[in-house]
């Protein structure tokens, strides 16, 4: 009967649009509760950090910096040497348990959007335990990872779709950044720009629902701290030309970075061999620290002592040597760590150099608005995300609106700047890069490195592009 029909039509729809609601409500309930457990997770990774640093170069109640400078030659060298010896251990065992490890990147291109959260936790203990050392390398991997690995399980737990899981895993990768410096926005647009690759409003809602649960999760329990302190900024013509030329450096600098992190990480030795290769690294890292032990750490040190006050222009030339050498070391020898605070602090130590090249040394907040601007542009290209390397300045310094500007200038001129040498490298040329894949297709054996080797922020813009770890 018609009647009939037309009430099972309704009824169907009522059914259709209430799964449609539930199945909102779980992924809206899994966004915050991913960002609450990263949070959570990313206060216990902090507390390592700060314990081992602690630990390692005996200060109690100073800064990191003031502790790695107040701390002998000696003591920097032994330090780094046992966390090198303690991690290489740590690594070798962790291998041969973990022989499968899946990648933040495979993950969200998988069939379950998920990820063991033991190998994850300890994968980054080790990780916070080699930067609390003083090793070069950054610490946001590990809490992005296991953000990521929390979201994926939450999913799984809440029985939404395996699409709705994917946004879940990365929104907790976003979580884990922004619980660890604070960084909101940026955690948000990081899960959308390097990984989820869309600005679709079910996404953005998830990736900022996540963010801002793990910040106010860290905020409730370590309360609020600014990431970079910077002297009041005096703007002025001249930094529109600043920032250019600073954007234009920060292009060509990073990618050489970009290139030579990239063949550190599928260069490392495997096996026993990485376990003595990374005390032998340490050491070295630790040696080049007599001379610059700001480089020591992920590099927030070396940027806050940047952001303060102006360096000589052989002090910050040596910085834009000293802070990449010690990060590919670590790397070389087959230690797992981020690149992002890395980068940050080589594009602070490079726009230091433009400023005392330029002259602009002598006073004033120059030196910090040059270095903030390298930070970012560098960031920009290393890691292949403008969008996130500029909120991140902001968000880690709090700088005024009134600067924005500039440092959308430098950030742009070097993204473009650096697409435009990819473009133009022989290697890019698209028979050139033909060749490249099919070597590469056949080379791709059981010998390549593993995945858990090679973290996800070595090219998170294009779905982070080497396979490995976040």
């Amino acid at each position: 009967m018609p009647w009939a029909a037309e009430r099972g039509r309704d009824a169907g729809s009522r059914s259709g649009r209430d799964d449609r609601v539930g199945r909102l409500a779980r992924l809206l309930v899994g966004a915050v509760l991913t960002g609450i457990v990263a949070g959570l997770g990313g206060v216990l990774l902090l507390s390592l950090l700060h314990l081992v640093q602690h630990l390692a170069f005996g200060y109690t109640e100073e800064s990191f910096l003031a502790g790695i400078e107040q701390a002998s030659a000696l003591r920097r060298i032994v330090a780094l040497t046992i966390g090198g010896t303690v991690v290489g251990i740590g690594w070798w065992i962790h291998r041969r348990i973990v022989r499968s490890t899946v990648s933040v990147t495979h993950a969200l291109h998988s069939g379950t959007a998920r990820m063991a959260i033991g190998p994850v936790a300890s994968d980054g203990a080790l990780q916070v335990v080699a930067v609390g050392a003083g090793a070069s390398l950054g610490r946001e991997g590990a809490p992005r990872e296991l953000g990521a690995a929390f979201g994926g399980r939450i999913g799984s737990w809440l029985g939404v779709p395996l699409a709705d899981r994917r946004l879940l895993l990365a929104a907790g990768a976003g979580a884990g950044l922004a619980a660890v410096y604070s960084v909101p926005l940026s955690g948000t647009v990081f899960a959308l720009e390097a990984l989820l690759l869309t600005v679709r409003p079910r996404a953005v809602v998830v990736a900022a629902l996540s963010s801002a649960s793990a910040t106010a999760t860290t905020y409730a329990l370590l309360g609020r701290e600014q990431t970079y302190r910077l002297p009041a900024l005096e703007l002025s013509p001249v930094l529109v030309a600043a920032a250019v030329v600073v954007g234009v450096l920060a292009a060509l600098t990073a990618q050489p970075f970009r290139a030579s992190m990239t063949h550190a990480r599928t260069h490392a030795p495997r096996g026993w061999r990485s376990a003595v290769a990374i005390p032998v690294a340490f050491a070295a890292t630790g040696v080049l620290a007599i001379a610059y032990p700001e480089i020591l750490g992920n590099g927030k040190a070396l940027a806050q002592d940047l952001f303060s006050s102006p360096a000589p222009a052989a002090l910050a030339a040596g910085f834009v040597i000293a802070k990449p050498t010690a990060t590919w070391l670590c790397l070389r020898a087959g230690a797992i760590g981020g690149l992002l605070t890395p980068a940050f602090a080589t594009g602070a130590a490079l726009g230091a150099l433009v400023a005392a090249l330029w002259g602009m040394g002598d006073g004033g907040s120059e030196t910090a608005e040059l270095a903030l601007m390298g930070a970012a542009a560098f960031l920009a290209v290393a890691q292949h995300i403008p969008v996130t390397a500029g909120l991140l300045a902001l968000e880690f310094t709090h700088v005024g609106l009134a600067f924005v500007p500039l440092l959308a200038l430098a950030v742009a001129v070097s993204w473009l700047v650096g697409r435009g040498a990819r473009r133009m490298h022989p290697l890019s040329w698209p028979r050139v890069a033909r060749v490249r894949a099919a070597v590469g297709a056949r080379r791709h054996t059981a010998d390549r490195p593993a995945a858990a080797d090679q973290p996800d922020d070595a090219d998170p813009a294009s779905g982070t592009g080497t396979p490995g770890r976040a």
